[in-house]
């Protein structure tokens, strides 16, 4: 898939579900052959490996549902969810 896309002209593509397929080592292997390659990891990524999933250079973002859970849209968490999204852009920041 990865080939095709990068065939296709597309240089961007999201890698799911990142976790269960390996993780950050899975990524470093799939970016080694194609360094001009950007990711975007979703799947199974949490608070503390978002920092972990942004050092790898290959990768462009990273999405999380721990920002946002259906808890926290069925209890109305709003103020919650601003909280984590926060901290999750301040902490890519650095």
């Amino acid at each position: 898939e990865l080939m095709r896309a990068l065939r296709s002209g597309l240089d961007t593509v999201k890698l799911f579900p990142a976790e269960p397929l390996g993780g950050i080592p899975m990524l470093r292997a799939l970016a080694a052959p194609f360094p001009q390659a950007r990711f975007v990891p979703t799947g199974g990524i949490d608070a503390p490996r978002l920092p972990a999933y942004l050092a790898v250079p290959a990768v462009l973002a990273v999405g999380g549902s721990w920002m946002a859970t259906a808890a926290h849209l069925e209890r109305g968490e709003y103020g919650e969810i601003r909280r984590l999204t926060a901290e999750a852009v301040h902490g890519s920041a650095t």
